[in-house]
């Protein structure tokens, strides 16, 4: 079956903090009801937490960092599922029942296997 990544877009919180609690409580929920076509995933710390990079002249030029996230915005890429489903619409049916999708929003991409 083809894969699908769903990258979740919320407001830019830590989701290890006390007050993400009630949040994470319907992302567990959505977790267990999904479980079967879960294939991996993870949220991801704040952007600020982030270091962008950036080769400047192409291949073998010089490595410039920066703090923080690439681009500014309201809503910012929290984290992703990997879901394994029998076509788009299926994809896009699960993502409309991830928490993201309800306040931020949830993009929902076809992988490309190489394997």
């Amino acid at each position: 079956m083809p894969l699908y990544v769903a990258l979740t877009y919320t407001a830019d919180v830590d989701w290890t903090q006390p007050e993400q609690a009630g949040d994470m409580k319907e992302y567990l929920a959505f977790g267990e009801a999904a479980a079967e076509i879960i294939k991996g995933g993870h949220a991801l710390y704040p952007t600020s937490t982030a270091t962008t990079v950036k080769v400047s002249g192409g291949k073998g030029g010089d490595v410039l960092t920066s703090d923080g996230p690439y681009a500014e915005t309201k809503e910012a890429l929290t984290g992703f599922y990997l879901l394994e489903c029998a076509d788009l619409d299926e994809a896009v049916k699960v993502a409309a029942t991830i928490p993201a999708a309800w306040s931020g929003a949830v993009e929902v991409r076809p992988v490309i296997t190489f394997v």
